[in-house]
């Protein structure tokens, strides 16, 4: 029934809440997509971030200690014997892919693990396997004649992993190095 006197607060009201309604629910809509939004986003950055830790957990890492053997009849270095590890817990490297590249201002030669010139033994190894592992050394011995390494002389060397992952270091063989002589190079 319809009053005369024209009483709307009534309609006002509800006029009034079937609005504040209506933003509540754009709002929970909105704020449902945001969230989804949100969710997608961190995974995404989460898978970037195991991609990130396993690749710079495939990293090698060279030891401290360099010993180089020098030749019988010269100061022309015979041998090179290094240490790697792997840098961190996350991956292993496999030992079988390995190469190793010497290179001084005249030259520049590749070895290849399984070569007559590489000789790999584990100091420290947890299982039988030929993956690099964390907690386990492998020493690299490299017969570098064919390089040419004098006394005086700076040489680097790079071991490369098949999946990229790379250890390098830089030496100089200190002059007035006696022949068939070992010497640590620092």
């Amino acid at each position: 029934m319809y009053r005369e006197d024209g009483e709307d607060r009534a309609f006002t009201g509800i006029e009034a809440a079937i609005v504040f309604i209506a933003f509540i629910v754009v709002a929970s809509v909105f704020s449902y997509a945001v969230l989804g939004v949100g969710m997608a986003t961190s995974q995404k950055d989460q898978e970037v971030m195991y991609a990130a830790l396993d690749e710079a957990g495939s990293s090698l890492r060279p030891g401290y200690t360099v010993i180089a053997q020098t030749d019988t009849g010269s100061d022309a270095l015979r041998s090179v014997e290094f240490d790697l590890e792997t840098a961190t817990d996350v991956a292993a490297i496999d030992m079988r892919t390995m190469t190793y590249t010497v290179a001084t201002k005249e030259a520049l030669v590749t070895f290849r693990s399984g070569e007559a010139s590489v000789k790999e033994s584990w100091r420290c190894r947890k299982d039988t396997g030929d993956l690099l592992e964390a907690g386990e050394l492998v020493a690299v011995t490299l017969d570098v004649r064919s390089v040419g390494i004098r006394a005086g002389d700076t040489f680097t060397i790079s071991a490369t992993a098949a999946g990229g992952a790379t250890a390098s270091l830089t030496k100089t063989v200190p002059s007035g190095v006696g022949e068939n002589a070992f010497i640590e190079i620092f």
